[in-house]
């Protein structure tokens, strides 16, 4: 139907000039933008549900597993979306791959909870200023908001845009984005600057999913179902080839030349994403072969689900991470 702010409609388009009218918005984006980071404590872990990169999880206000907080970090042009239609929360990670597939999955989730609601709340971080030529932080922002002004059957109210040049500073003449990473409560509707010091279960085999594929966000969990499921995938050896071993053989000695050719934005990553690209391009080219073995053969997936406040699988075949050589 419609995008609002601050009461003003936008039914055919919307971009990042025009928030420039809405100053409210804008003066609450860039406080929150500016506001203290936390850092996740040990105690909010078995509460948390962690949403990696191309993904997106549904929490409902009364989770059966006590599951409150949802939430995603190491943004840095990839933008982290909250829609919250007041019987659950969904939270995705989207870095520009089939950003409309994955808003529309994370709505079409979300109306199991609550098919009648047309009214949605959202929340947008994520990107800065960035002097690639491609513009990836504000081409991915025009999209989401464009996007949201013609969504049919539902209006939602943009509560929050850290986004683009309302997340950026500028150290020692460098941009950076002032969000990283978001927590959103779901029982409370309160959001904050976060580091997560765990990244639930499954997560190597999580970044490989996302790092040999391009396709939309996908449900690492819903509160409809309490489990997180991993769909079976493989890798393709051309890709091995063509660019895991080159990127091992010519890539790893140097951090600097690693990350310029696997990010958007290198000067701008956190330390972890270089620890996380290695071990995952390690993890790639021990196991690729083996991979597609180790899911169920019944439901061609891994199956993860909670016991006793922690997370399990029956699946015996998985290897859990590598370490860095």
């Amino acid at each position: 139907m419609v995008l609002l702010i601050d009461n003003h409609v936008y039914s055919k388009q919307c971009s990042l000039d025009d928030l420039a009218q809405h100053r409210d918005l804008i003066n609450s984006s860039r406080d929150f933008a500016s506001s203290q980071e936390f850092k996740q404590s040990r105690q909010e872990i078995s509460k948390t549900i962690y949403v990696y990169q191309r993904e997106f999880a549904v929490i409902a206000n009364n989770d059966p597993h006590g599951f409150h907080l949802v939430g995603s970090d190491n943004a840095t042009t990839c933008h982290i979306l909250v829609l919250d239609n007041h019987s659950a929360v969904a939270l995705a990670h989207l870095d520009g791959v089939q950003t409309q597939q994955s808003i529309e999955e994370m709505i079409k989730e979300l109306k199991n909870y609550a098919p009648h609601t047309t009214d949605y709340d959202v929340y947008l971080t994520g990107g800065f200023l960035d002097d690639s030529g491609k513009q990836h932080s504000r081409t991915l922002s025009n999209e989401i908001l464009n996007l949201f002004s013609k969504i049919p059957n539902i209006s939602c109210h943009l509560k929050l845009a850290a986004v683009t040049m309302y997340n950026d500073h500028i150290i020692n003449n460098i941009h950076y984005p002032q969000v990283y990473g978001i927590c959103f409560d779901v029982q409370t509707k309160t959001i904050r600057k976060m580091n997560f010091i765990d990244n639930g279960p499954a997560f190597r085999l999580r970044t490989v999913y996302q790092s040999a594929n391009s396709e939309k966000a996908w449900c690492i969990y819903s509160s409809l179902k309490g489990t997180i499921a991993i769909k079976r995938f493989f890798i393709k050896e051309s890709a091995v080839e063509r660019f895991y071993k080159p990127l091992r053989r010519y890539y790893f000695h140097d951090d600097q030349q690693l990350l310029a050719a696997t990010s958007t934005s290198p000067a701008q990553e956190l330390e972890s994403f270089i620890i996380n690209m290695k071990k995952t391009a390690l993890y790639i080219l021990k196991y690729y072969k083996d991979l597609p073995e180790w899911f169920d053969k019944e439901t061609h997936s891994i199956v993860y689900y909670q016991l006793n406040g922690t997370w399990k699988t029956d699946n015996k075949n998985i290897v859990d991470d590598v370490e860095i050589e």
